[in-house]
């Protein structure tokens, strides 16, 4: 029962799993990432990000 109950009802805010940076499935040799999940690119889902730096190289 408890299964189809997490089936049925949606997710709370504060149970949600801490978000992993993925790379970007369509853009495989760039440095794209998707911070909001997995890559939805090929279905007009949200557009990747390039990854944090840690600045400018000296």
């Amino acid at each position: 029962m408890p299964a189809l109950l997490r089936l049925l009802l949606p997710d709370r805010p504060d149970a949600r799993a801490e978000r992993v940076p993925v790379p970007c499935a369509a853009r495989p040799g760039t440095p794209f990432r998707h911070l909001d999940g997995p890559c939805q690119c090929f279905f007009g889902g949200p557009a990747p990000e390039f990854p944090p730096t840690a600045g400018s190289p000296a």
